[in-house]
């Protein structure tokens, strides 16, 4: 038996549900509470003991089993849910994990690179770094408590020092501190530069970023990417603002360091920074592992929205938003990815202030400013019709182009046709006209000349087998699909995690959408996922040619959203089960918040029969 299953033989959801949703209590079958992720005033967290499963009819909609709910509550991954409930239920986890990246000496030797700095800071010679940090207004405590530092003008002074306190050369230089020249002699990298600790999520120091102070350029320099440091796979403050993250359910991101240390000291700590970089797969994932919606705050000037364009379209597989251009493309090859669109909303910041500036001086209208983001679609929506020229046939083509495969995106049909309208609008011509040009805009997603696809025949006789079997056949194909075919990997964000079931299965498929390649996926797992994932590539796999093998891919895709949206309409039903004779009569706002998922599920489910599915 799995470590996992005999967590979950021992193990009473109910009872870990009860400790982050304090005023749960039974309702008929079920338990009720508030969510204990987002604000609300009617109960919409539900929790099912006969299926050991939980579920929110409210703003989030999130659920999942036993470790799902922990790993959302205590903002951790599978292995961190694993121990804790292992812990909880007194089950010994056998101690294989890696020690590789606990044991890198690379922490060791920026930790002792961090003192130097900060000792530099209050020298004689730090004088023009603190002048600068009393400048901006940082606060003694935030300069303790963000590691802020300052790096010496000359070229060897750190070098120096931390070769007396043992740490070799060859380290100082691996770890990014120092770099060795073309005479093969080593100097420091940051000189005469105000230093940022770079911390990953779990705080350790991953490396450091350097501001000059004499106006040479660069403005900002990081570390070099390292075995322990990657900027496009860290977000700065993630580590201070993880837990407001997790519990405001809103993650907000700007583009300065300064910007995020002005947040935290007055009083907003879900902000975090992409450290200069366009938001990437990997930094959504970990954010939207810890709030469903994310909001991107930048500058309103032109390099702001380019890097916000950016950002956007780097980040769309993640979203379930297709931004990439679909000139030169047939509409029919852009795939469908339905996702809630309003996981990530834009809010511009005008009149030339950073959010710095902003937060100091008008902490009210930052505020106002997150709360009134809009949708990421409404956003690049306005954006790319003004980068066009709206004045000519060809610009109003280039408009439509970028903006239908957003539109393509979404998974509900009146909003379809509201952004249809808007779309429109924005170049100015009839809607009648833009439909005669590319079709209605759910013309991909229920095609006027496809058939109805027949239900699967066999699909009752699969699923009782997977309710009977110890595995999870289809989700095992999936995975095994992945491992054996290189090609197929960068489609593997298609598959929502969500919609496996067993968490050793989510917890692969998460390391593969994160590591990009199978050979990286290997170094992010321990011991036991590592064993799971050697035990699936060696999987004997029926023959198939490459198109075999994407459209088996998709089956399974199709197959276990599926099963996913069948559960959910089974949650649905017992939620709104009739109450017993002494208890009192559901909320109607409650009633309402479930009726509304499930129309969502019921249309979802229609499309997957109509259009055949596709991610």
């Amino acid at each position: 038996m799995a470590a996992s299953d005999d967590i979950k033989a021992r193990v009473d959801i109910v009872d870990v549900a009860a400790d982050y949703a304090p005023d749960l209590k039974k309702a008929g079958r079920n338990f009720h509470a508030c969510c204990p992720f987002h604000q609300e005033r009617t109960p919409s967290f539900v929790v099912f003991p006969d299926r050991q499963s939980w579920h929110c009819f409210g703003a989030c909609a999130a659920g999942g089993d036993v470790f799902s709910l922990v790993m959302r509550a205590d903002n951790t991954d599978f292995p961190g849910a694993l121990k804790t409930l292992a812990d909880r239920a007194g089950v010994a986890l056998p101690d294989r994990r890696k020690t590789e990246a606990v044991q890198n000496p690379i922490y060791e030797v920026n930790e002792a690179a961090l003192r130097f700095f900060r000792d530099a800071l209050q020298a004689d010679k730090g004088s023009l770094a603190r002048a600068y940090v009393q400048q901006r207004g940082m606060s003694n405590e935030a300069v303790v408590h963000f590691g802020i530092g300052y790096a010496a003008g000359t070229g060897d002074d750190m070098l120096t020092r931390l070769q007396a306190l043992g740490f070799s050369e060859d380290l100082i230089v691996s770890a990014g501190l120092a770099t060795r020249m073309d005479s093969g002699a080593a100097r420091d990298m940051l000189r005469g530069r105000l230093t940022f600790v770079l911390r990953d999520v779990d705080g350790r120091i991953a490396g450091f970023a350097g501001r000059s102070l004499d106006g040479s350029q660069p403005k900002y320099l990081n570390t070099p990417q390292t075995a322990v440091f990657d900027k496009g796979r860290m977000l700065y403050g993630l580590d201070r603002a993880r837990d407001a993250i997790g519990r405001e359910g809103v993650a907000v991101v700007v583009e300065g360091y300064m910007d995020v240390i002005t947040a935290h000291e007055h009083g907003y700590q879900n902000v975090v920074a992409s450290m200069g970089t366009a938001l990437t797969d990997e930094q959504v994932s970990l954010l939207r592992a810890r709030a469903p919606r994310i909001v991107l705050a930048l500058d309103a000037d032109a390099a702001g929205q380019e890097a916000m364009l950016r950002s956007l379209r780097s980040s769309w597989q993640l979203l379930g938003i297709e931004l990439q251009s679909a000139r030169g493309r047939a509409r029919a090859d852009i795939l469908q990815r339905g996702s809630d669109l309003d996981t990530l909303r834009v809010a511009l910041i005008t009149d030339g202030k950073d959010p710095d500036e902003l937060i100091r001086n008008d902490p009210a209208r930052w505020h106002r400013l997150i709360a009134d983001a809009v949708p990421v679609v409404d956003f690049l929506m306005t954006s790319e019709a003004r980068r066009a020229d709206l004045s000519t046939a060809q610009g109003k083509t280039d408009a439509v182009e970028n903006i239908m495969p957003m539109i393509y995106a979404i998974p509900n049909f009146a909003d379809q046709d509201r952004y249809f309208q808007r779309l429109a609008g924005l170049i100015g011509v009839p809607v009648a006209t833009l439909e005669a040009g590319v079709g209605r805009a759910n013309a991909l997603v229920r095609p006027r000349n496809r058939r109805r696809d027949a239900p699967d025949a066999r699909r009752a006789e699969v699923e009782s087998v997977l309710r009977t079997a110890d595995r999870e056949p289809i989700e095992e194909y999936a995975l095994a699909l992945l491992a054996q075919y290189p090609e197929l990997v960068e489609r593997s964000v298609e598959m929502d995690v969500e919609h496996l079931k067993r968490p050793e299965n989510r917890a692969l498929l998460s390391a593969i959408q994160r590591a990009g390649t199978i050979e990286s996926a290997y170094l992010e797992l321990d011991g036991d996922l590592t064993e799971r994932l050697e035990e699936i590539s060696g999987r004997n796999l029926p023959p198939a040619d490459p198109k075999q093998r994407v459209a088996d891919w998709v089956a399974c895709i199709r197959r276990l959203e599926e099963r996913y949206l069948r559960d959910l309409k089974f949650q649905e039903e017992g939620a709104l089960a009739p109450p017993s004779a002494e208890e009192a009569p559901h909320d109607a706002e409650y009633v309402h918040s479930v009726s509304r998922q499930g129309l969502r599920i019921n249309e979802r489910l229609r499309d997957l029969f109509v259009s055949g599915g596709k991610p």
